[in-house]
C-alpha cells in the first residue's frame, strides 16, 4: 500500500510543481538530476519545490523496485501480481524518461500531458496490486453486484481518468482564467466558439457528466452491496471526494485561481481516480470470483498484502 500512497503524493507534488511554475526551479540548462548544477537546492521556493518532487520520485523508485523484486521472488504462483508489479515498474521507467524530457525540453505541453497520463496509469496499477494482493481465503458472495454494475464502475473509472486529463489540458493551455464565472463561462448562457474559453468549457461539461455518472454508480453500489462493508468503505469516500472536488473547482474560479486551490483540485482529481478504480476492481472481483467478495472485511484487512507492507 505504501507504494500507491507515495506515488499519489508524487502526483500531487507534480501538480504543485506545475501550478507554482517550479518545473524549471532546478535550472534550465539540462541539469537533471542536479539542481542548478548542485546536489542540493538553493533557498528559492521554486528550487525547493522541484527538488522535493525529485526526492519523492526517488522514494517511489525504491518502492517500485522492492515491489517488483518481491513479486518475482516470492509471489510467482500469483501470476496476476507478478504481471501487475512488472507493469508498474515499466510504467515508472517511462515516467522517469518523461520527467527528464520535460526538463530537457523546457516543459513542452505534449510531454507534460503524457507525463500526467502515465502517472495516473501507474497509480492505477499500484491500486490494482494493493487490492488483489489481499485476495486470499474463501468469503461470502455478493449476488447484488451484478455484471452490469461492474461494467458501470469500470466506465466510471475510465470517465474519471478522462476528467483528470481534461483538467490537465486546461492547465497546460493556460485556460484556467478564460472563464471568470462558475458554473457557466460568464453571465449569460452563451457558449464560447473557440479559444481558451472553449477548452475550459469542455472541461466543465466533461466534469458535469462524470460527476453525475460517478454519483449514480456509487449510490447503486451502496444500494446493491448493502451487506458488504468492503464496498461501503470504498464507495463512501468516493462520494465525499467527489463533492469536495466540485467545491474546490468552483472555489478555484471564484477566488481567481490561487495556486493552493489549483493544487488541491489536482490532488482531489488524482485521489478520485484511485478511489473509483478501487471500487471498480472490487466489483469486478465480486462478479468474476464471488467467493472472494468480502462481506465483513475491515479497511485494514482489505489492504493487507502477503508480499509485505514495504512492497506496496
Amino acid at each position: 500500500m505504501s507504494t500507491a500512497v507515495v506515488t499519489y503524493l508524487l502526483i500531487v507534488m507534480g501538480g504543485i510543481v506545475r501550478v507554482t511554475g517550479s518545473g524549471l526551479g532546478c535550472g534550465v540548462h539540462n541539469d537533471w538530476p542536479l539542481c542548478n548544477g548542485a546536489l542540493l537546492p538553493s533557498a528559492q521556493p521554486t528550487a525547493i519545490i522541484e527538488f522535493s518532487h525529485r526526492w519523492i520520485a526517488a522514494l517511489v523508485t525504491l518502492l517500485v523496485v522492492v515491489l517488483a523484486t518481491s513479486a518475482w521472488l516470492t509471489q510467482r504462483r500469483h501470476r496476476r501480481l507478478v504481471v501487475a508489479s512488472t507493469v508498474a515498474a515499466v510504467l515508472f521507467v517511462v515516467q522517469i524518461v518523461l520527467g527528464a524530457l520535460t526538463v530537457k525540453y523546457r516543459l513542452p505541453g505534449g510531454v507534460v500531458m503524457i507525463h500526467l497520463a502515465n502517472a495516473l496509469l501507474l497509480l492505477g496499477v499500484l491500486v490494482y496490486v494493493a487490492r488483489f494482493s489481499t485476495a486470499t481465503g474463501t468469503r461470502s458472495a455478493q449476488p447484488g453486484l451484478q455484471r452490469r454494475l461492474q461494467q458501470l464502475t469500470l466506465a466510471a473509472a475510465g470517465a474519471t481518468y478522462v476528467l483528470a486529463l481534461s483538467g490537465a489540458l486546461v492547465v497546460e493551455r493556460g485556460a484556467g482564467a478564460a472563464c471568470a464565472a462558475w458554473p457557466l463561462c460568464g453571465d449569460g448562457l452563451q457558449v464560447p466558439a473557440g479559444g481558451l474559453a472553449a477548452v475550459n468549457v469542455v472541461h466543465r461539461v466533461v466534469a458535469g457528466i462524470v460527476v453525475v455518472l460517478v454519483a449514480v454508480v456509487m449510490v447503486s453500489v451502496l444500494r446493491r452491496a448493502a451487506g458488504a462493508s468492503r464496498f461501503r468503505v470504498a464507495a463512501l469516500p468516493v462520494i465525499a471526494v467527489l463533492a469536495l472536488q466540485v467545491a474546490a473547482g468552483a472555489l478555484a474560479v471564484e477566488l481567481e485561481l490561487p495556486a493552493a486551490m489549483r493544487a488541491l483540485h489536482i490532488a482531489l482529481a488524482s485521489g478520485l481516480w484511485a478511489l473509483v478504480l478501487l471500487v471498480a476492481i472490487a466489483a469486478r472481483a465480486a462478479v468474476s470470483h464471488p467467493a472472494a467478495a468480502a462481506a465483513g472485511s475491515s479497511p485494514r484487512e482489505a489492504l493487507r498484502t502477503p508480499i509485505g507492507a514495504a512492497s506496496l
